[in-house]
Formats: C-alpha cells, sequence, structure tokens
C-alpha cells in the first residue's frame, strides 16, 4: 500500500480483460461513456499483442487509477523496433495530484522496461499529465499536428479560389506526376498487402494489420473507408502505395488514416490522384495527423496541406539503445494518428 491516509493505494499490473468490469466504471463515471465501446474493440486484440494496463486501487479495493501500453512494430532503416503506445491514462478525481499519478506512470514505465523486448515507451498526453510524464523521465520529442488539404467547396467562387490553390501546387511539384491510383471499398480490401514496409528506407514506418484498423478507427471497415492503391506494374501482390481514407462525412471531411508507399514514392503525386476522387464525391477538406518535425509533415506542406490547431506534444522514454536511436531522429518518423492516442 503506497501513500497516507485516505489516498493510500495499491498499484499492479494486470491483464485488462481480467479487470473490464472495474475499469469501464472508472472511466464511465469520469466523463469518458465512451470508452466502453473502445476497450471492446481495441483491448481484446492489444492484449494477444502484448498489451498490459496498471491499476491502482484504494483501500476499499475500488480501481482508482489505470494506465495502458500496448506494443507496436515499427522498421526503422533496416532494424526491427517496437514501440509501446502508453494510452488510456486516467486517475479519478480525489487521487489527481502528482503523487499517484507520478507512482503510475513510473511502475508502468519500470515493468515495462524490465519485459526487455520494447525499445521505447510513447504517448501523446494532455498538459496536466505532461508534467508529470516529465518527471518520470518522458521527453518532448516531437509535436502531433493536424494538416488539412482545401479539396473543394460548395459555393463556387471559394471552389474556384480552391482549383487555383491546386493549380498552384501542381507547378511547385510538377516532377512528381499524377498517380493512378485505383480504389477499393475497405470491406473488399486485404489490407494485408499493405501491412509490412516496403523498400529500404531511413525512415520509421510502422506495420499496420487488419487488427489495428479495426482497434484505432470503429466500425472499421465502414462504407465510408476506402483504399485506394497503386499497382505495381500489373503486379497483384503487395501495391506501391495504399491510401486509407474514411469519409466524406457529413460536412465534407475526410480523414487520411495511412500511408504505405514505397521509398521515394512522391507524396504529391498520390495526392493528386486521391483529390480528384475526393472532389467528386463532395469532400471540402482532407485531413491528417502526424509529428511537424518530420520529413513526412515537410512531404505533406509541399503537397498542398496546412498545419492547424489542436497540437500536442509527443512524449517517449528510451528502454534500449535502440530506442534512444529512434527518439534522436524523431525527423524520420512516417506516422499518423493511427498509430498515437488519438
Amino acid at each position: 500500500m503506497v501513500g497516507e491516509g485516505a489516498l493510500e493505494f495499491t498499484i499492479t499490473a494486470v491483464n485488462p480483460l481480467d479487470h473490464e468490469t472495474d475499469i469501464k466504471r472508472l472511466f464511465v463515471t469520469h466523463e469518458r461513456a465512451d470508452f466502453p465501446s473502445f476497450f471492446d474493440r481495441a483491448y481484446p486484440a492489444g492484449v494477444r499483442a502484448g498489451g498490459v494496463s496498471w491499476v491502482g486501487r484504494d483501500r476499499a479495493g475500488q480501481v482508482v487509477m489505470h494506465v495502458a501500453c500496448f506494443p507496436q512494430r515499427f522498421r526503422f532503416g533496416e532494424r526491427e523496433v517496437v514501440g509501446s503506445l502508453m494510452m488510456n491514462a486516467l486517475v479519478a478525481r480525489p487521487y489527481r495530484s502528482f503523487f499517484p499519478a507520478h507512482a503510475l506512470i513510473r511502475r508502468a514505465k519500470r515493468d515495462t522496461q524490465a519485459r526487455g523486448d520494447i525499445d521505447f515507451v510513447y504517448t501523446d498526453p494532455n498538459e496536466q499529465a505532461k508534467a508529470v510524464m516529465d518527471m518520470c523521465g518522458f521527453t518532448r520529442v516531437g509535436t502531433l499536428t493536424r494538416y488539412v488539404l482545401p479539396v473543394g467547396d460548395r459555393r463556387r467562387l471559394l471552389d474556384g479560389v480552391i482549383r487555383l490553390f491546386h493549380a498552384g501546387v501542381r507547378v511547385v511539384t510538377w516532377r512528381q506526376g499524377e498517380a493512378a491510383l485505383v480504389g477499393h471499398p475497405a470491406a473488399e480490401f486485404e489490407p494485408a498487402r499493405c501491412e509490412a514496409p516496403s523498400g529500404d528506407s531511413p525512415r520509421l514506418r510502422p506495420y499496420h494489420s487488419s487488427v489495428r484498423y479495426a482497434m484505432r478507427m470503429e466500425g472499421y471497415p465502414a462504407p465510408s473507408d476506402w483504399w485506394f492503391t497503386l499497382p505495381r506494374n500489373g503486379d497483384a501482390g503487395a501495391p506501391a502505395a495504399g491510401l486509407l481514407v474514411r469519409g466524406p462525412n457529413a460536412a465534407g471531411v475526410a480523414d487520411l488514416e495511412a500511408v504505405h508507399r514505397d521509398p521515394g514514392l512522391p507524396l504529391a503525386g498520390l495526392m493528386r490522384g486521391l483529390v480528384a476522387w475526393l472532389r467528386a464525391k463532395g469532400c471540402t477538406r482532407l485531413q491528417v495527423w502526424t509529428v511537424a518535425e518530420s520529413q513526412f509533415a515537410a512531404e505533406l506542406r509541399r503537397a498542398g496541406f496546412l498545419p492547424r490547431e489542436g497540437a500536442a506534444s509527443i512524449l517517449a522514454t528510451a528502454l534500449t539503445a535502440t530506442g534512444e536511436a529512434v527518439l534522436r531522429s524523431v525527423h524520420l518518423w512516417e506516422i499518423t494518428s493511427l498509430d498515437c492516442d488519438r
């Protein structure tokens, strides 16, 4: 038992599936009514992949704290590395002081390092949690930023302005051509073709299985989920590129959820082919989250994407020498919100 008096608590590492009711109750009673459906969708697969939760219980045995870590595989240059996404951290109101939260995060980090199979832990916490993470050895490595590409507008004048905007982008990036993308409803597409990063690249690129899409995207594959692929010279195997898009929604906004492509394949050329399809569907904006300090974000900006509000710090801590190399190279990260707690 840690703490004093009414704030005594015990922290243990658990299989979250064995404590489902207690964990869900903690979230629901703290204005997170959406959490139970996320738990049902994400946690069984997360546990199968090695995910663990840490819970803090008070003297009466009630769960008053929770945090989870789910492993995520990446390819970093020629190396296979494993990160652990720290997510769903929540502390009950009476325990929302520095010491309980610090004890929870410190224990989760210590246990994760003791596993021996995780290279680094990363997270995108709120500002309140950031101060605690700083004291547990986490450092800010980048900024998770939303980028928006204007696609069209139902008002003729503004739509004309957007057309001129894209014409200007084409002039700047004319050498990158236009990719002939093929659209597939996600329900009819086998994402295993895009699971592993392709080719040789120095960048940090994630592995994505069909399970991850179902975990991070509610209802996947939904009717509005589409894969856009660039065939590789008639080869029926893995395509040269695969883009996963959700939407557009009723407001005309579409989300670029995942980008898989051969190294050196220009992003601007892929976007030109995608924009034509999105305009025909009544899309007004295409948005994507990524690390602002990365080369991938710079490519997005050259393709016409504009940074918007809502940025969040990405904090991380290295557990191995390989993890240290990854954190020193945030400019090489090529991730989206699919790989974060967002």
